[in-house]
Parts: C-alpha cells; structure tokens; sequence
C-alpha cells in the first residue's frame, strides 16, 4: 500500500531543525509503503554513499537510530538482498506521532557521507493511516526485537477512588512511574519451576525493556537477549520468552495484563530441495487451550502473497506433530541467488526476506495477530550445474543446455575443441548460443552445433557408423567479483550415416589404374594396400605408382611389373596379371577391396619360378631365314613346345630336365638352356633346297644355393645373365608364394 503522504517539510524544518539546509530529494531513489503496521522505507543501493545513516526527528528531538536505540524503540534496519538500504518502523515507535489511534507520522532523515566527507541530508515525512483495526493482543517478532501490545482494560464505572490512577499517556516518569512488572523466569534449582521478579517500570526501562500506553493500548518492547528473557527448547526449535505480567491501578481496581512474548530464534536449513524454517504452533506462554487457527499468510520483501502466487512458486506450510514448517524451494522467485566460487566449485547462497502473519483464538484472549519478520538464508551451498542434453541425432546436430545461473552469472565464451569463441564469434563460426530466461529470474544457456563442424571430432565406428563428439568449456563470469567458473561438458552422438570409400579400376597400355572415391570419412583414417603391401612413398618409388590426389578422388597407377602385380598366366593370348588394392581402415579393420584382372600381349618372355621351373615364350618372327615355332626345342630335342602359333612358342620344364645344365657362382646357382630350331626330320634327310636355318635363344634363371627362391622375368632375347625386368627381383618378397606350393599356383603352364 502506497503512503497518503511523503513529503518534505522544507517550511516546517527550518524553523526547528537542527540540520543545515537539505537536499533535493533524487527521483527514484526512495520508496516509502505502509504495511500493516508498519513504515518501511527503501533507499536505493545505488544511491547509498561511503557512510550512511538514518535519524528520526520527534518535536524538537532528533535521535540517531543506533542499534541498541533502535531494537528498544520500535526500529530495524538492514541491507537487504539486493543491497538496498530498508528501514522497518513499527506504528507504536518511539517518536512516531500518534493521531488518535488512526494515523501515524514519523520525520525520516536520511544522511548520506561521501567519499570526501560531505554530509548530504534528505528528509522524508512517512504518514500511513491505520487500514485495519488493532487486535485484542498483537506480537511482533522483528530482527532485532520482540514487540506484544494489547488493549487497554478500564474498570467499571461505579469503581470508586484515585490511587494509582492512570491518565492518558505522557512521559515515563509522570505517567507510568508506579506501574510494577512481574517477570516469570525459570527457577535455578527446579526443574520446570518458575519464578517471580517483580520490578518498577522504570527499573525494567533501564533492563533495557520499552513499556508505554497510549490512548487505547499497553506495549511492551525489548531487544533480543534481554536480561530476563529464557529459551524454551521444543521439538528442534528455540523460543526465546518473555514473560511479563504488568500490575496497574484504575480508580481503585487493580489491573493486571499478561505481556508475554515469544519469538523463534533457529535459523533455516536446507531439507532435500527446500529451504525449511520451522516454528511451534502454540507455545504455552503465548496460547491457553483451547486454540484454534484462524489464518496464516505468507509476505515476502513486504508484500503479501495470494494462495495461488504461493502455490505457484512452490511456498508451502503444514503442521508437522505441533511444529509449522514453511517449505521454500531453493532459488524460488521473491528470494534473491548470490553466486560464489570456492576451491574452484560453484555454489550459490540464497536469501529470502520473509514475513508471516498469524491468527488465532484461545481461551485467554479472542484475537491474537502475529508477525514474523525474518531473513532466511542459506549460505554457499554446492550447485551442480544442471546439464541437459537436447541433442536430436536424426537432426544432425549436438543441442545442450546448462541450467540454471541467477543475474549474477554471465557467459563469457566457449572453448570447443581447444579453440576459445566469444559471444559474438559464435553465429559466424556457425555455432548458435542463447540465453534463455526462467520464472524465478535465472536463466539456461543452449548451444547448437552442428555434427558436421570442423570443431566436433568424429570416430568411424564400424557397419557405417560413425561417432560424433562435442567436447567443450563453458566460461562464467560472477558478479561483482569477477570470478571466472569453468564448466567442461561432453557430448557423443551415433549415426550411421558413413559413405564408405568406393574403388574402381581399368586396364591400361602401361599397368592397371584405380580410382578411390573418399567417401565422408576422413581420407587419413584408411590406409590403402597394393596387394599386401602398405601403400607409401617407398612404395611409390620403388614400383614406379602414380598418385595423384584429387577433391574427390584418389588416382593410382600400377605399372605392369610393380611390386603387388600377381602374374596368374601366360599363354598365347597374352598375360594374365591381377592386382588387388584395399582400403582398410586403420581402427576397426573394416576394408574395402577391388581385384582387377588384365591380359597383356607380349612376344616373348622369360618367367622363373619359385619351385624350379622355367616358362619362355619365344618369337621367331625375327629370324632369317624362317623359323617354324613347331620345330623349335630345348637342350634336349625331346623337349617341345606346349602350345605354338604361326611365329610363337611357349615351353614349360623343371630346372632340372630338358638339358637344363647347372653352374654354381659364388653363393647362386646359375640353370641354364636353350631354344633350338630343331626340324621333326633327321638331319640326313633334310631336302638340299631347304638348308637348316641358325636359331638359338639362350635361356638362364638365378636361384640362390640356399634360401628361398623368388619369381624373376627376363626377356628371353636378351643374354642370360642379363638383369631381370623391373622390380621383378624384389617382388618377391610381396607376392603370395611358399616353396612348398606347386606352379600352378601362378596359374603358369606346366609339364614338357
């Protein structure tokens, strides 16, 4: 409720204010309500100087509201949760002006010292009528005291006499001085025993407890502490009492009233998700069974909320076996978060400035209102942050959110992969962030990335399946302190979405050529093979290759006598080659395989095998005069060709047949033979007309005397000891052979 009146009293103050002329008030700065029945007054933390203070000025008296002045007369003052200055003044204050009950003023002045010294004064004058009638008895239990005032009780009218009579209020020592207060306390040697201590008002004044009247009301206030207070311990909770009984004259009746107080002093603690406060519901200095509940009301920061604003934030209060408990989830909305970093953990402190009003009936009194004022807090409590994966796999892109960081968090960047991005960085580097708000004033953080970004690793899993992996650093900056929280977050994500590498290959004029499409995998994670052998840059020089990477594409040529080249056959109609590249990959083993035959014309050719055999073909178009390919034979003329044509002939024999003679050098042994013209007739025989044609091809093969043999290729045209084809030599040690596999294994003919 807004107050009827704030004003500034500039004509009024100067004529008796103690204080030099004040300042103009700033706009916006203060905020004055009445509540209940109380001023409140909030100063802006913006506003607040290197010193400050509050005074309040009666008639011509003028009190700086200290804290021992103000926990007896009526007054609190706090720095709220969000650092605003508050003033809490009860209506029954010291030098507040009472205006018959109905209306209450009181003169503020706020003083405000700069870092240089200078005092400026603002001076506020707080009016708040009275919107709901006093109560029979009415308890307050503040910060720093405890307040019970309760109507005044006059005796009948035909009760005559004057002593001890009591006029309307005026001072203390004229009004209330033979007053007397009896206080019940605990007895020292018994044991739930009490007893009394009667003293003079004026005596209980200086014991620090505040006793006065007005037009319709008695009231006693004290602060926390006070010499005659007690602790009632119930259940898990402490009551601090106190339990006055005032004695007064009326006429010639003696009066009496009970001025008891109760207030709970345990502070809140943390039970699961909720902050929990708990209190008695009846305590047996404050209720005479028997009792009965007439209502219970909730305020935060001195408003009070409705049943539906309550139940919407999560404000709960039951009765738990005669104890209230007011339930209050953490960081719920009207609390304030305060973020902090210890040893490198987040954790948050909460704070609710709540207030509870209670009503109730027992056989003592017909209405009791009371109000608690109290600032719950829970302070530097661990905060996981809570991490919630949105990703969609079939949408291709990693969605995660970090929930939740009150006003006082801020992001500052992201480290993904190593690689720091600012805020403003993040949607040109196709990364989107966001900030989204919540009801209790937090916020969530969303970042979207999607799988295929250059900063998001991927693991090829097998079965076209690949992993993706989001590994990042969220970057916090809390206010005011500046203290940097860094929170790593880890995301994977399966997909079968992989294109495998595709092989193609074709014979050409000078080998064999593939192609190796990479597919979406990364072209480093296969290694390629050549036969059985790893395709590299020595590879490369020895075999003569040809690589040629592509955008797309790997181009590889294999030349006809390469290493990895596998000679299955010759025959009349050529050779037969075959050649078979892989891609493997280097993790899961997973390949992919392309075999590629070809037939290449040759004229002649020299071929040792392994296992002690020779196969030649020979050309005897070159010879003059003409050669018949039937009637060409070995060392030994029974050794015939295995399959002729019109200039061609092929043989077939073991090194250690056909004439085949034997010559070791050195640590080899050199076999050699010969193709002959040799005719099917005698030579006796042969026809004068026809002389026999001189043709002779030497023919020789290299083994080592002990060790394995390798396949070797010469051309037959050449001498014997001339160097075999390229690469042919070492070939060896690549091809698939094993001394104890027949020729056939090459697909060679074999007999004669």
């Amino acid at each position: 409720m807004n107050m009827n009146c704030v004003a500034l009293l500039w004509f009024v103050l100067f004529a008796f204010c103690p204080f030099s002329v004040p300042d103009s008030i700033p706009i916006g700065m203060f905020k004055t309500e009445c509540h209940d029945r109380h001023f409140w007054l909030s100063v802006s933390a913006n506003f607040l100087g290197q010193k400050f203070r509050f005074d309040v000025q009666g008639g011509s008296e003028v009190h700086e509201i200290s804290d021992q002045w103000a926990a007896e007369c009526g007054y609190t003052f706090t720095i709220d949760s969000w650092g605003d200055l508050q003033l809490r003044a009860s209506y029954l204050a010291c030098l507040v002006e009472n205006q018959k009950e109905s209306e209450f003023r009181l003169l503020v002045w706020f003083v405000n010292k700069d870092s240089n010294g200078v005092e400026k004064s603002y001076p506020l004058l707080l009016t708040c009528p009275l919107q709901i009638p006093w109560g029979p008895r009415e308890l307050v239990c503040e910060e720093n005291y405890m307040e019970v005032s309760v109507l005044k009780r006059v005796p009948p009218d035909d009760h005559m006499g004057m002593a001890w009579g009591t006029p309307a209020p005026v001072g203390l020592d004229a009004g209330l001085r033979e007053w007397r207060v009896v206080f019940r306390i605990p007895a020292l040697h018994q044991e739930g025993g009490m007893k009394e201590e009667t003293v003079p008002v004026k005596m209980a004044h200086l014991l620090g407890y505040h006793i006065n009247t007005t037009d319709t009301r008695i009231l006693m206030r004290c602060p926390y502490g006070s010499k005659l207070a007690y602790t009632l311990q119930q259940d898990e909770t402490e009551v601090e009492v106190v339990s006055p009984t005032i004695l007064y004259k009326v006429k010639w009746t003696l009066m009496t009233v009970d001025m008891s107080v109760a207030c709970t002093k345990n502070h809140a603690r943390m039970d699961g998700s909720h902050v929990l406060w708990s209190f008695p519901r009846d305590l047996p200095p404050l209720v005479q069974p028997p009792f009965i509940e007439k209502g219970l009301k909730f305020g935060v920061r001195g408003r009070y909320l409705s049943e539906c604003v309550a139940h919407q934030r999560g404000y709960m209060i039951h009765d738990n076996n005669g104890t209230l408990e007011v339930r209050i989830p953490f960081g719920a909305e009207g609390g304030f978060i305060k973020s902090h970093l210890i040893d490198g953990h987040y954790s948050q402190s909460y704070f609710v400035d709540l207030f509870l009003l209670r009503v109730w009936e027992d056989a003592a009194w017909s209405l009791t209102r009371q109000q608690t004022f109290r600032a719950l807090s829970i302070r530097h409590l661990p905060r996981p942050i809570t991490f919630i994966n949105r990703t969609v796999t079939s949408k291709g892109e990693f969605s995660v959110s970090l929930c939740c960081f009150p006003a006082d968090v801020s992001l500052v960047n992201v480290s993904i992969a190593d690689q720091l991005l600012v805020w403003e960085e993040m949607e040109r580097s196709g990364v989107r962030l966001s900030q989204n708000p919540l009801q209790n004033n937090s916020y969530t953080y969303m970042l979207q990335i999607p799988f295929e970004h250059p900063l998001i690793s991927q693991k090829y899993l097998g079965d076209r399946f690949r992993r993706y992996t989001f590994s990042g650093v969220f970057s916090f900056i809390l206010f005011p302190d500046e203290d940097i929280y860094n929170h790593p977050v880890s995301v994977e994500a399966e997909l079968q979405d992989v294109v495998l590498p595709k092989l193609e290959g074709e014979c050409t004029e000078r080998g064999v050529h593939f192609v190796a499409y990479y597919g979406n995998i990364e072209s480093f994670e296969w290694n390629m093979y050549v036969g059985e052998m790893r395709l590299d840059w020595e590879l490369v020089e020895l075999g003569g290759l040809s690589l040629d990477a592509h955008e797309r594409y790997l181009s590889l040529e294999v030349p006809l006598y390469a290493p990895g080249m596998v000679y299955e056959g010759l025959g009349l109609h050529g050779l037969l080659v075959s050649v078979t590249v892989r891609l493997v990959h280097f993790e899961v083993a997973e390949e992919q395989t392309h075999l590629q035959r070809c037939v290449f014309p040759v004229r002649e050719l020299l071929v040792c095998l392994p296992k002690g055999r020779m196969v030649v073909m020979v050309d005897t178009a070159g010879a003059s005069p003409s050669v018949n390919p039937n009637h060409t034979a070995l060392l030994d003329p029974a050794c015939r060709p295995l399959e002729t044509d019109h200039s061609r002939a092929i043989f077939s024999f073991s090194i250690n047949s056909c004439g085949t003679v034997a010559k070791n050098d050195g640590d080899q042994i050199i076999y050699r033979n010969e193709v002959r013209n040799m005719p099917p007739f005698p030579p006796h025989l042969r026809p004068l007309s026809q002389p026999q044609p001189h043709y002779r091809v030497p023919l020789a093969c290299v083994h080592p005397e002990n060790g394995d043999r390798s396949l070797t290729i010469y051309l037959p045209s050449h001498t014997p000891t001339s160097t075999p084809l390229p690469h042919t030599q070492k070939r060896a040690s690549y091809i698939k052979h094993h001394e104890d596999k027949d020729e056939r294994r090459y697909g060679l003919p074999v007999g004669g």
